[in-house]
Order: C-alpha cells, then sequence, then structure tokens
C-alpha cells in the first residue's frame, strides 16, 4: 500500500508528491543518516599571537668608538620611558610629614630603576628625527649642495629664551610650579590623541566646522649645550653649520633621506619639565589644537649623526664625542730625563 504524504518545504514549495514504502528502513541505513547528520564541530577560533616586543637596549659609551651604530638601534622611547621616570619622581611630600622625612623617602625612590634596569644616574640615547632643510626652521636638519657635493649638518635647538615653560600637566603643578627658561629643545615622538570636528560659532551667527585636535610630546629641555656657540632663537634665517663634508651625489641621494641622528643626555633634577599649548580656533583659521608636552631635563652632553642604512657615524658634535681615548706610548727607561 502506497501512501502519500505533503510537505513544505523551506526553500521550494512541494505539494502533493507521493512517496513509495516499499520496505522499512534497515538499522544500517539509519545509522549511515545518523552519521551523516551528526553536527560537525566547529573549527578551532585562530589564537592571534601577539608581537614580541623588541628588547630594549641599554646605551653605553662603548657604542660609539667603533664609528659605526647598528642601524637597528632603536634608542631610549621616549614616551615609555618618560612615563616611567613620571611614576617615579612624583613623590608627594604628605601633610604631616617634615621635610627630612619627605626627602629622606625622595631619595630612596630615585636611587630605584624605573626603566628596565636603568636608573636616573645612567646615560640615555634618544633617536631624533632628522629633516631636509636648515633655514627658518629648529630641530636637527641637513642640506645637501649638488654642484660641490657638500653635506651641511645642523643642531638648531627651540629655545624658552622668549617664552617660560609654564609647568601646566604636572602632577604638583598647584603646589610646585617647575618652570624652564632659556632651555634647548628638541622634539623627540608626538602622538595624536584624538581627533574631531565640532560646529563653531560667534555673536554675529556665523558658522564654521572646527577641527579639534589633541596631541602629547616628548621632547628634551636640556641645560644650554656647550658645543654650540650661535644665539639661540625659535626659528634660524641664517643658520650655523655644526659639520660639514662630502659625498657623492649618486651616495648622498640614498643616505641623506635616511640619516639619523642620536641625543646622548644625562639627566638631573627635576627630571621631566611640563609645558602646554593651545591653539584658538579663529573663523580664517578654524582649529582647536592643545598639546601637552614633557620634556627631559638634564646635559646633553654630545649628538652623533650615522647612516640609517649601514650605521656610518658621518659626524659627532663634540668632535670627540664617543672616541676611543688615545693610547699613550710607554717610554724607555733609558729616555726619560731627569729634572
Amino acid at each position: 500500500m502506497k501512501k502519500c504524504f505533503v510537505f513544505l518545504a523551506v526553500a521550494t514549495s512541494l505539494a502533493g508528491t507521493c512517496y513509495a514504502q516499499d520496505k522499512p528502513t534497515t538499522k544500517k541505513e539509519q545509522q549511515a543518516r545518523q552519521k551523516q547528520t551528526k553536527v560537525q564541530p566547529a573549527p578551532a577560533a585562530q589564537v592571534k599571537q601577539e608581537q614580541k616586543k623588541l628588547p630594549i637596549v641599554k646605551f653605553s659609551m662603548g657604542m660609539l668608538e667603533s664609528g659605526r651604530i647598528d642601524p637597528g638601534y632603536m634608542g631610549t622611547p621616549a614616551m615609555v620611558a618618560i612615563d616611567a621616570l613620571e611614576k617615579m619622581t612624583s613623590v608627594k611630600k604628605g601633610e604631616f610629614e617634615s621635610t627630612a622625612d619627605y626627602n629622606t623617602r625622595r631619595s630612596a625612590a630615585l636611587a630605584g630603576k624605573f626603566f628596565g634596569d636603568s636608573s636616573i644616574d645612567d646615560v640615555f640615547a634618544f633617536v631624533a628625527p632628522t629633516s631636509k632643510g636648515g633655514k627658518y626652521s629648529s630641530g636637527l636638519r641637513y642640506e645637501f649642495n649638488a654642484d660641490t657635493g657638500d653635506v651641511n649638518l645642523y643642531v638648531l635647538p627651540a629655545s624658552s629664551k622668549y617664552m617660560t615653560l609654564n609647568g601646566i600637566g604636572a602632577p604638583d603643578y598647584t603646589t610646585n610650579r617647575r618652570e624652564g627658561k632659556g632651555l634647548d629643545q628638541f622634539e623627540l615622538s608626538t602622538k595624536i590623541e584624538s581627533n574631531r570636528t565640532y560646529q563653531g560659532g560667534n555673536a554675529y551667527g556665523a558658522t564654521v566646522t572646527v577641527e579639534k585636535t589633541r596631541m602629547s610630546r616628548v621632547g628634551i629641555a636640556a641645560n644650554r649645550l656647550h658645543f654650540l656657540s650661535f644665539e639661540r632663537d625659535w626659528t634660524y634665517s641664517n643658520p650655523t653649520i655644526a659639520s660639514q663634508f662630502k659625498m657623492e651625489n649618486s651616495r648622498a641621494a640614498k643616505e641623506l633621506p635616511a640619516l639619523k641622528a642620536l641625543i646622548v643626555m644625562k639627566l638631573a633634577d627635576p627630571y621631566i619639565l611640563y609645558n602646554f599649548k593651545h591653539v584658538e580656533p579663529k573663523r580664517d583659521n578654524p582649529v582647536d589644537i592643545s598639546v601637552q608636552e614633557k620634556f627631559f631635563a638634564g646635559d646633553v652632553i654630545g649628538i652623533v649623526f650615522y647612516s640609517g642604512l649601514t650605521g656610518e657615524i658621518f659626524a659627532r658634535l663634540p668632535e670627540t664625542f664617543g672616541k676611543p681615548a688615545p693610547k699613550l706610548e710607554s717610554v724607555p727607561e733609558d729616555k726619560l730625563v731627569s729634572q
């Protein structure tokens, strides 16, 4: 006997379809169907492998003696190091703590390690941006004269001679306003924290779209560099050449765009200086910019310009910086002259 079933399919509509049921389903067929319809386990989710952080190589003066620096050397990561330094130096005086006890506690904190195995008494080296152009700018620069083959290197600090670092942003700003004036400044790293737009207007009903940007910046605010004798300014219309040498045009085309500089310094109290800048938006310049700056404070003891391709050192400031001490020749005893 045949039985007729009516099915309503999901994908296609089938009505009045008849199936003959001549024999019951065998046990093997049932097992085969169960095996086919068995839910397959979902594939295991791929585990995202975190990128390994490169180890931080501690700087030593011996790294400069060979006349070559590893092109992959990253120096001290400025933003990470200054955050670590800030945590160690922001020791606040307690309400009922004597000055003597506070100074003892602060000295103990400063004696520890703040960045890997580095302490505030170590020498730090920062890889600084080096770009083309010396006139009307500041920072570490280069120029190339294709007719003469001269490479001119410039070290042009932005100076706080005319504007004091205001100290805004320091953890103890309300109780201890640390300000800096007449310091040689170099930018190391800038980060955009946020960027958005909003509608601005004035009393006359005019509206304009304003771009609002918040940035953080890390740099160096050092005591006046002793090996730079020229007058400081924010920009330089007639910059003084720090170092000059010859280079073939074909090589300069490869080397100079990859030029690197290393600023080597010793930290000194107060270790960090702070500054805050704000640009108010105007109708003809609709930008709202705020920059929180933190500077390593101390003394720059030398600057090295080197190849980002081979690591060859092109210039040292001062000229003897990082060079091995000359070996003294021993004088035979019979040549000594008594006085």
